[in-house]
């Protein structure tokens, strides 16, 4: 754990809500070199998935042209929600080191109160198609 890169995601996330945004920021460092940062753009960008751990995940593999992060944290400013993980988890981030507590957090105004959800299978025709076709080449 690197202090100053904590305290850089906590200065990005301040500089956000400076402008008006939600106060979230984030990078993705390996070795002690950050490779992406990501503020939270939900608000601006009308995007519920746009955090700022996605956002810095998202940077990261971009810029060096893989899916494959093994071996670089996050750090946040904020603890991650579960979408955060998941994407962190889904580049192959081992760690998230974070400074505030969801719980600390007072109430934003966002995001959008959660409501009853699901996910249901339907067996359907033809579900297998698109997998058969992208290992065919």
């Amino acid at each position: 754990m690197d202090a100053k890169l904590l305290s850089q995601a906590v200065d990005l996330a301040t500089a956000n809500a400076a402008a008006g945004q939600l106060p979230f920021g984030a990078l993705v460092a390996r070795d002690g070199e950050v490779l992406a940062t990501g503020v939270n753009t939900a608000l601006r960008d009308n995007d519920p998935a746009a955090h700022a751990e996605v956002e810095a995940v998202r940077a990261a593999c971009k810029a060096l042209g893989t899916l494959d992060l093994r071996g670089a944290e996050v750090y946040s400013s904020c603890e991650p929600c579960p979408m955060c993980r998941t994407v962190a988890s889904a580049a192959g981030i081992a760690v998230i080191w974070y400074a505030a507590r969801a719980r600390d957090i007072p109430e934003l105004g966002y995001p959008v109160p959660p409501v009853d959800f699901s996910a249901q299978w339907v067996e359907t025709d033809g579900a297998t198609a698109p997998f058969d076709r992208y290992l065919a080449g």
